[in-house]
Order: structure tokens, then sequence, then C-alpha cells
């Protein structure tokens, strides 16, 4: 099923909900991890998401897909200093060569989300572009953020919240 939001397309058979207490925990790579995001056969509705754009609830979408295709290279932030490091990963990306992105924000979770399409490359792929991208940033910058796909995280945990306002 394709699945449509602000300028962003994602083609998932489920969706995740998030819960205020952990839903799943998996043992991977030696380490257990622990999910709050419950998985939602049925799909995304119109009623979810609009709540979800609300800021009441919050949903997420599997990055990767069943025939390990990704389509986005996803950058999270979770900081309030998120325009400083907005600045950064512009100078970042066009160092890089990479003029495609969208970016948005979510003001409630302090939330900067950056997404760079790509169209269906493999995950190895993906996972090699991430790892270039990671060591720019590195050189650039000691802050936290995330960089997905992640390859030291199981396929089914390479979730990405859907984000909710444009940057």
């Amino acid at each position: 099923m394709k699945i449509a939001i602000l300028d962003l397309e994602f083609s998932a058979k489920h969706v995740y909900l998030q819960n205020s207490s952990i839903v799943k925990k998996i043992t991977f790579n030696n380490r257990t991890l622990y999910s709050k995001f419950e998985e939602i056969k049925s799909g995304i509705t119109p009623q979810l998401l609009e709540q979800h754009l609300r800021n009441e609830i919050t949903l997420a979408l599997p990055l990767i897909e069943e025939n390990d295709l990704v389509n986005y290279l996803v950058i999270e932030y979770h900081q309030e200093d998120w325009s400083q490091f907005y600045s950064l990963l512009k100078y970042l990306l066009k160092s890089l060569q990479i003029d495609n992105y969208q970016c948005y924000f979510n003001s409630k979770k302090m939330l900067l989300q950056l997404f760079i399409p790509r169209n269906n490359i493999s995950l190895e792929l993906a996972y090699t572009q991430v790892e270039n991208i990671k060591h720019h940033l590195e050189l650039k910058s000691k802050k936290s953020y995330k960089i997905y796909p992640n390859k030291f995280l199981p396929k089914n945990y390479n979730i990405i919240t859907l984000p909710t306002q444009k940057l």
C-alpha cells in the first residue's frame, strides 16, 4: 500500500503506533533492544493520520521495504539546537553533492528529520551511503543524531516516525 504524507511517499504493508510502555523485546547481535512501537497490520487510516498530524499519537513506518530496497536515507536530530545542526547538514550535503532532500520538524518533540530520496536502492548500497554521510558528519560534529537505515539494528527496527510539519 502506498502512503503519502506531506511530500513523501512510502510503500508499506503496515504502520507502527507508539505506546507509552515497552511492546516488544528482541535480542540482536548480543544486545537486547526494546520497542515501544506496536505493529498495526491494518494499515494507516485517515483518522490515524489526522491524530498523528495533531501530535495526539505517533505513527512510524518501516524504512526498509520487504524486498530489501530503500527509498530514503534519514537523519534524525533530537535536540534544542536543531537549527545549528540543520545548517551544518545543509553545508555537508552540499559538499557531498546531495541537493535533493526534504526537511521536517516536530516542534512538540523537538525532532528534526531530513529525508534524502533514493529510488529503490539496495540495502547494501544504502548502508554504504549512510556510512559516507556518517563519516563526514563525525568530522564536523560530535552531536547526537541518528541516521537510517542502520545496519546495527534489525531490519524491522529500522522504522521512521512520520513527519508532522515541513521545515
